[in-house]
């Protein structure tokens, strides 16, 4: 079955191994379906626009399971940028699940009378762009008002050992998509952030309590700090997903370009069904081995691009490198970068939390590292 024919049941095999199995509408994966990845993970539910979204079943290799609400490809309650979530109930306890991806980003006065202290226990990503964090500098300060005790559960961050890097958020381009007024990329735990946000907001009456990961340490090899890895969101569904996130996520603001999103692959590709990356000359990316290739996108259609790979993890720039790669495709289609349809300059600028992005940046150091 041709995938960009693709209409009812229907099924494709990725280069990878993964595997999706159900509905198909227009070439698009719509409604039910099974779709099993080359790291274990396998989801069972709904499905819009290649992503999951309804009620589903996300299954890890280590035995963990969620069964659940998703919108947009991501878990109840945990919701993308821009995506509300609505509050519910929980089956089992019956008691309130507030969304912060609803019509409050942050705790309300009613929620904050319910709850004596709160605990953040959240995997994330070292990039002021991966939401996580925004809701941490929220509920923060919610916490700091109300007089509610924060408890922060660190975790290992899949950038920590590479140093902040990219620009410091200018205010008036904070958005839900940058919020913290770190670089783009900032090199801490969650744990080490919260202890920055503290300070540099002056949050003196939060009672915050950061509990450090015991063995933790950024003398470790990446692999030693992360021997698995269980999904964050189901575009994040691997190790390598996480480091290229910073890397390409500014495609989602540029469509010209795809990034392989709604397939295992995603932030770890890009392509494009209506330019020729062919002559694109990239500059040598520290850190990250590059190289030519095809892939499918959500679709099912190839197109050729690049592939990246993060091989040294401490000499990875995710924000120069970023930027050198945007350059290099304005370089190659001028204009049409920015004036393909679809394309979002303002959601561009918020996502690097500047207009004026272009290096150099200025230095920034860990002000209380935990490791």
């Amino acid at each position: 079955m041709a995938a960009d024919q693709a209409q009812g049941q229907g099924a494709i095999t990725y280069p990878d191994g993964s595997t999706y199995t159900g509905q198909w509408d227009k070439g698009v994966i719509q409604g039910k379906g099974k779709a099993t990845y080359a790291n274990g993970l396998s989801y069972e539910g709904g499905f819009k626009d290649a992503k999951n979204d309804g009620l589903g079943t996300m299954s890890h290799p280590d035995g963990y399971v969620y069964t659940g609400a998703w919108k947009d490809g991501q878990r109840h309650g945990e919701g993308g940028a821009g995506e509300k979530i609505a509050d519910a109930r929980h089956k089992d306890w019956k008691i309130p699940v507030f969304s912060l991806y609803g019509e409050s980003r942050a705790p309300t006065p009613a929620m904050l009378d319910l709850v004596d202290a709160f605990v953040f226990d959240v995997q994330t990503i070292a990039c002021r762009a991966y939401t996580y964090v925004s809701t941490l500098r929220l509920l923060m300060e919610a916490c700091a008002a109300a007089g509610k005790t924060l408890i922060v559960a660190d975790r290992p961050d899949p950038l920590m050992l590479a140093p902040p890097d990219g620009p410091l958020l200018d205010p008036a381009c904070a958005s839900f998509v940058g919020l913290v007024p770190t670089p783009f990329c900032t090199g801490m735990t969650l744990g080490e952030t919260a202890l920055f946000l503290r300070d540099e907001l002056k949050l003196d009456s939060l009672d915050l309590r950061v509990a450090p990961c015991p063995g933790l340490s950024r003398r470790l090899a990446l692999r030693e700090i992360f021997p698995t890895w269980r999904a964050t969101s189901p575009a994040i569904v691997a190790l390598e997903n996480a480091l290229c996130f910073p890397l390409t996520v500014f495609f989602e603001a540029l469509p010209l370009i795809d990034h392989a999103r709604g397939t295992p692959l995603a932030f770890r590709r890009i392509g494009s069904a209506h330019v020729d990356l062919a002559a694109v000359e990239l500059p040598p990316l520290p850190g990250l081995a590059v190289a030519p290739c095809e892939y499918p996108d959500k679709h099912g259609q190839m197109l050729r691009g690049f592939a990246f790979d993060v091989v040294e993890p401490r000499a990875y720039r995710p924000a120069a490198a970023a930027f050198a790669l945007i350059a290099a495709l304005e370089k190659s289609f001028g204009r049409a970068l920015w004036n393909f349809p679809g394309s979002r300059p303002e959601f561009y600028a918020q996502l690097w939390g500047t207009r004026t992005p272009a290096p150099p940046w200025p230095d920034f150091e860990i002000p209380h590292p935990l490791y």
